[in-house]
């Protein structure tokens, strides 16, 4: 059963109470809960800024490039280029190295999150370990921008690397020393970046658009109203998360304020878990036992099986949905090695 993951790791107990992550069981939390975005935000930049500082992408083999696309509105979305390092210096050779695209989408409920975002959660056990194109996308944010805007911005990005991969280059770098290999385009992100990658996905199907494979990290596939039965038996997920590192009630309060209308959270393109999911691409599923998105993830997983999909998934018992993030925890060392096991045999 998917709720004896939920059983905590010795492990996340011992760091949580280090650092002081640890939730009062007893505590009542308000319903509704209330998100402070701005201060939810500002923490956030300072937090980056200071992991941007301690780890540098010249320290693991990489450089990056930052530049802007216009998207279908007129807007100017941020765009992140990050490349191996000894490819950003001019080359005599002959021909082009081509490089394997990772097209990235950050988490962080679509309400916050940066280039960065992905760097410390998803991207960094890659590096050393694998010569890729890494394509980050800094999205609109709710409440700002309405649903589908992050979704539109995110496809937008992707359709101009692939109608016009040289052009794209172009943007961040006059010369390159190396192509896109489109034929190995994995599209990838973590939680709400999980999200917008499973719809980008789906986009890409529906379009004949060949897709190498996809890994989605601690997803977020669907709105809370629409989840299937399977995901709201007791002791589901929701109903075990109420005081976890990330609740089930600011999951809720998520839902709440980026999909104000309930109809509107039945959209495959918000909840790609009610989408239709044959003939898509492989794909790799990261699942944290305490997070209030366990059974929707596992739920995608046992559809893309039931569709015909390659699909493999990793559970990680009894730590809560941003685990991957802190390195100390035995189950982020596991993670590190089931991702790049999954790199390698993609890339093989």
């Amino acid at each position: 059963m998917a709720s004896n993951l939920f059983e905590t790791d010795p492990d996340w107990t011992s760091f949580a109470k280090k650092h002081g992550y640890l939730k009062d069981a007893g505590a009542h939390p308000s319903i509704p809960v209330k998100l402070d975005i701005p201060t939810n935000r500002a923490q956030q930049n300072i937090s980056e800024a200071e992991w941007t500082k301690n780890h540098p992408l010249e320290s693991v083999g990489y450089t990056s490039f930052l530049s802007t696309i216009k998207v279908h509105d007129g807007a100017d979305i941020s765009v992140k280029l990050s490349i191996p390092i000894r490819l950003s210096s001019p080359s005599k050779a002959a021909t082009k190295e081509k490089l394997p695209v990772l097209f990235v989408t950050h988490g962080g409920g679509w309400i916050q999150g940066t280039h960065i975002t992905e760097e410390a959660w998803l991207l960094w056990p890659l590096y050393q370990h694998f010569d890729l194109c890494i394509i980050s996308v800094e999205y609109r944010l709710a409440p700002e921008h309405q649903f589908p805007t992050w979704m539109d911005d995110c496809w937008d990005v992707l359709e101009q690397v692939l109608s016009s991969p040289d052009e794209f280059l172009s943007t961040f770098i006059a010369d390159p020393t190396f192509e896109l290999d489109l034929g190995k385009l994995i599209l990838t992100g973590s939680s709400a970046g999980g999200g917008c990658a499973a719809y980008l996905s789906q986009t890409c199907r529906d379009k004949n658009i060949p897709v190498h494979g996809v890994v989605l990290n601690v997803p977020v596939l669907c709105d809370y109203r629409h989840l299937p039965a399977e995901c709201t038996r007791p002791q589901n997920s929701y109903e075990q998360c109420t005081h976890s590192f990330l609740s089930s009630g600011e999951m809720r309060a998520v839902w709440d304020l980026v999909i104000t209308s309930t109809e509107t959270g039945a959209d495959p393109k918000a909840s790609p878990l009610l989408g239709d999911l044959k003939g898509l691409q492989k794909h790799a599923v990261f699942v944290a036992g305490q997070d209030p998105l366990r059974d929707e993830a596992l739920a995608y997983v046992k559809e893309l099986g039931s569709a015909g999909v390659d699909v493999t998934h990793f559970t990680y018992k009894g730590v809560p949905h941003t685990f991957a993030e802190y390195w100390e925890l035995s189950a982020t060392q596991r993670f590190w090695t089931d991702i790049r096991g999954v790199y390698q045999k993609w890339l093989a």
